[in-house]
């Protein structure tokens, strides 16, 4: 996409041809026990635009779900004492349908089981991913839940990767 500033310091969507609307960064929680996958989750989310927030435990999740909302969330399944289930039920229970990305080292069945019955409690998981994860793929990913948020579209529907 071209960007470039318009005679009024504004910026211009060559594509869309009109001026783009300033506006705060969209917001990432990163759910991730492993310091080190955390930051680099959230480096990967503001290289992709967002203002990323990282959770250390299931604790902190839902104290930070419980004060604000987010664009989209990445989880890890394996949080020590609380997994990753029951982060997903804590989003149920607060109603949230913010897209998920199930980021975890789990196997494929457990990724795809918990994106199940996620989708059972209505819960919006677009994407599991492996760990370690593809950071290009993931960081497209988030630029595709942003322009389709951007134009009123839904995400897609969840996938293993």
């Amino acid at each position: 996409m071209l960007d470039r500033t318009d005679d009024r310091g504004g910026h211009v969507d060559m594509e869309a041809g009109s001026p783009a609307a300033p506006g705060p960064a969209p917001t990432l929680l990163v759910i991730d026990d492993d310091t080190v996958h955390r930051m680099i989750l959230c480096k990967v989310g503001a290289r992709a635009g967002y203002e990323a927030v990282g959770a250390a435990s299931y604790e902190e999740a839902v104290r930070l779900l419980d004060g604000r909302s987010y664009a989209v969330i990445t989880l890890d399944l394996t949080l020590g004492e609380h997994g990753g289930a029951e982060v997903l039920h804590a989003i149920a229970a607060m109603d949230l349908k913010t897209p998920i990305i199930i980021v975890s080292g789990s196997n494929e069945t457990i990724r795809r089981e918990t994106a199940a019955m996620a989708n059972l409690l209505s819960l919006n998981v677009v994407q599991t991913l492996p760990k370690p994860v593809d950071l290009a793929h993931l960081r497209r990913l988030l630029a595709e839940l942003q322009q389709r948020k951007a134009i009123g579209l839904a995400p897609l529907g969840w996938h293993v990767a």
